[in-house]
């Protein structure tokens, strides 16, 4: 019984370090086409690997929505608005979004998506704060 204790015990000791060790993540987004807006969002590490992936939704340009995951020290966000909800970017006759999209670290580059180096941030502590001004293809 003793034994089943202390594992018991061990093991949650376990759980809640690894549980602290979350970061958060909170976005926000101006320029949407419509708010409520529909953001996907991928999370990658400095060399690419993706982190997370997912959907989010904003109510206006001011509010921020939190993603918990497990940073690394820099990394980079790519988000596009969903605009029509159906889950995939779209796309035009040469390839081209035809929905509003940005990255971290203001990155831009018409007609293209940056390196990695120039869309990473740092992480700041445990909660991280990016904002992104969503702009369409056509923006230079």
């Amino acid at each position: 019984m003793k034994t089943v204790l202390v594992f018991a015990f061990l093991f949650c000791g376990f759980l809640c370090t690894h549980a602290q060790h979350k970061d958060h993540l909170m976005i926000s987004a101006a320029n949407a086409s419509n708010y409520p807006a529909r953001l996907a969002y991928e999370v990658i590490d400095d060399r690419g690997k993706s982190l997370k992936v997912g959907f989010i939704e904003l109510n206006s340009a001011q509010h921020k929505v939190s993603i918990t995951l497990e940073l690394t020290s820099v990394f980079g966000i790519q988000v596009y608005e969903d605009a029509n909800r159906n889950g995939k970017m779209d796309r035009g006759i040469f390839t081209q979004p035809k929905e509003r999209y940005a990255f971290s670290n203001a990155a831009w580059i018409t007609l293209g998506k940056p390196d990695i180096e120039e869309m990473l941030v740092k992480k700041t502590g445990t909660s991280t704060q990016v904002h992104f001004q969503l702009k369409s293809v056509t923006d230079f």
